[in-house]
């Protein structure tokens, strides 16, 4: 997970500029894309800057520059050292799949025992 909380650190600026210029396009540019004044889309950069940009805000400046936004939320290492750790923890189907697994291992022995 350090790899994922590596990547997604997010830029000084934020992502939606970072990638603009990344890409070489200018903020009319991308405001002609998305059919709004380079103001309105500069309000989008400042939004995302103080952290108050909606989700679907991103996601339509994403799909103006072409690109895709990937949204997500990664645990702190305090929480789980990984996603499946994470289920393990938190998601009652992993929980029961591991008593079902175990079930199944108990019985598959007990056969072998009869068995032999």
């Amino acid at each position: 997970m350090n790899a994922a909380r590596t990547a997604a650190a997010k830029p000084a600026r934020g992502w939606l500029r970072a990638v603009r210029e990344a890409i070489g396009l200018t903020q009319g540019g991308v405001a002609a894309k998305m059919a709004v004044k380079r103001q309105s889309y500069a309000q989008f950069e400042e939004a995302e800057e103080r952290g108050s940009i909606s989700v679907a805000s991103l996601r339509r400046a994403a799909e103006a520059m072409d690109c895709d936004l990937v949204y997500y939320v990664v645990p702190r290492e305090s929480v789980a050292r990984s996603y499946a750790g994470l289920a393990e923890i938190h998601d009652p189907a992993a929980m029961h799949l591991r008593a079902t697994e175990h079930s199944m291992a108990l019985k598959g022995a007990g056969a072998k025992d009869d068995a032999g």
